[in-house]
């Protein structure tokens, strides 16, 4: 039963997403967003949910941390390129995602983020000083983890929390 609130929760995000995408698309397009590139966030991700293995259904919750930079700002198609850094395994895994803008300004701002096996919505806020972005905060509201692999199937939830950080305290390598 929470399996299905969450499927329909996260559902109802993304409609509402869509929506909102279109009507901001129609009315005017994304602010200069091009402050936001090169800045840097840590995150903590934390994703619950059920894996089927063919015969049985497995309760599991993984934590994830990690960095990600954001690479460049396309106007165009109002998202942004990001470079993710997280550990596996030991060691440290790179990989290239986008984040859509959705609607808000160049200082607050909802977004979309998809790839092979989740996705989620949620809001960045940006703070300034003298003109000059200097912090920022990121919380989801609503993911949603859909993987298959072999025989196994899994679906779960989301919850991404990040915050904008100095390069210098990236600890990954970079």
């Amino acid at each position: 039963m929470r399996i299905q609130k969450t499927v329909f929760t996260v559902g109802i995000l993304l409609i509402m997403g869509l929506c909102i995408t279109g009507v901001t698309n129609a009315a005017a397009a994304a602010s200069d967003m091009s402050q936001w590139v090169g800045k840097w966030f840590s995150f903590k991700m934390i994703t619950k949910g059920i894996i089927f293995d063919g015969s049985n259904f497995i309760k599991a919750s993984e934590k994830n941390s990690g960095y990600f930079k954001v690479e460049s700002w396309n106007q165009g198609d109002e998202k942004f390129e990001i470079t993710i850094y997280s550990q596996n395994n030991g060691g440290w895994e790179v990989m290239t995602q986008y984040m859509n803008y959705l609607a808000g300004n160049n200082l607050s701002f909802l977004f979309g983020f998809q790839d092979e096996e989740q996705q989620f919505v949620g809001q960045v806020v940006g703070k300034e000083k003298k003109g000059i972005l200097s912090g920022a905060s990121i919380q989801t509201y609503g993911g949603l983890v859909l993987a298959e692999d072999d025989n196994q199937r899994a679906i779960g939830s989301v919850v991404l929390k990040a915050k904008m950080i100095d390069e210098s305290k990236v600890k990954a390598p970079h």
